[in-house]
């Protein structure tokens, strides 16, 4: 397995840093990880290098505004959660699609990650999709008990951070800085029943109906916070056309005493989920 760092620039400008793990031997798949909101590349690098080892061809990368990815031209758009969807998901895939015409193309996206893809241009071109822990976020979709949670931080931390400070600082969640309209897009989506939605509040649902794929979606039974099963099943509903599926993930039945929003990425994660992912994508 070799690893390679790209940049890749996007339509409107901005560079966005990447990292490319080639196997030995390939198996023909090619697959991007669409990673989770203020997470850096790195963070995946041992479930992208288990991969290769299988035989996958594995890309990984940082949303504009995000990690190593700052540098932009000035004709480039703000980093934001739309931006993201709508322009960095687009140039990743076509710059790997270019870069490897012999691989069929599957993705995978870990919470945002597996959202934005409904609003990602001519999304098919993925042949199918991996969600992991990837929820629908407007607050009620939270369990009844949890709700508090999803108010404070919606209606809460998030508009008192990116308006008092800009954004939101890195030491709030543990991850990222988070420019100011990607905390604003996260907080308006969270809080209105549209979800994701233009600058006018009209839902954005046409790229949720155009996707056809395979989906096969994991919900992790012990995260509270940030994906509660709920979420994930409100999430299915949206890619109504696509050949769906839910994966339930209890901590129990893998050894673990916790999963949670992140742990399905750490390198302690049983390695059977692991495998079983890698199966699930090579049919």
């Amino acid at each position: 397995m070799q690893i390679q760092d790209l940049t890749i620039t996007t339509a409107d400008g901005y560079q966005l840093q990447a990292s490319e793990f080639t196997p030995s031997n390939s198996n023909g798949i090619g697959l991007i990880i669409n990673g989770a909101t203020g997470v850096v590349r790195k963070y995946y690098q041992g479930f992208a290098g288990f991969l290769a080892e299988q035989g996958f061809t594995v890309l990984t990368y940082e949303f504009r505004g995000i990690g190593e990815s700052t540098q932009a031209a000035q004709t480039a758009l703000e980093p934001s959660m739309i931006h993201w969807g709508q322009h960095d998901m687009d140039a990743v895939l076509s710059h790997f699609i270019d870069r490897h015409p012999e691989l069929i193309i599957k993705g995978i996206g870990h919470s945002i990650g597996g959202q934005l893809l409904g609003i990602m241009p001519d999304n098919n071109r993925y042949e199918s999709f991996l969600n992991i822990a990837s929820q629908h976020i407007y607050w009620k979709n939270w369990p009844l008990k949890d709700r508090p949670l999803s108010v404070a931080f919606f209606f809460g931390i998030l508009p008192l951070f990116y308006k008092l400070t800009g954004g939101l600082p890195s030491w709030v969640l543990g991850a990222e800085y988070l420019p100011k309209q990607v905390a604003r897009d996260w907080s308006r989506f969270g809080r209105k029943k549209a979800y994701i939605a233009d600058e006018k509040g009209n839902p954005m649902r046409e790229g949720f109906s155009a996707y056809q794929g395979k989906m096969r979606l994991y919900s992790m039974a012990d995260d509270k916070r940030f994906a509660p099963p709920n979420c994930v099943r409100e999430l299915e509903k949206l890619y109504h056309n696509a050949e769906t599926d839910i994966q339930t993930f209890h901590p129990s039945d893998y050894g673990m005493k916790a999963i949670d929003h992140f742990g399905f990425f750490k390198k302690n994660m049983n390695k059977k989920a692991w495998f079983e992912s890698a199966d699930w994508l090579t049919k």
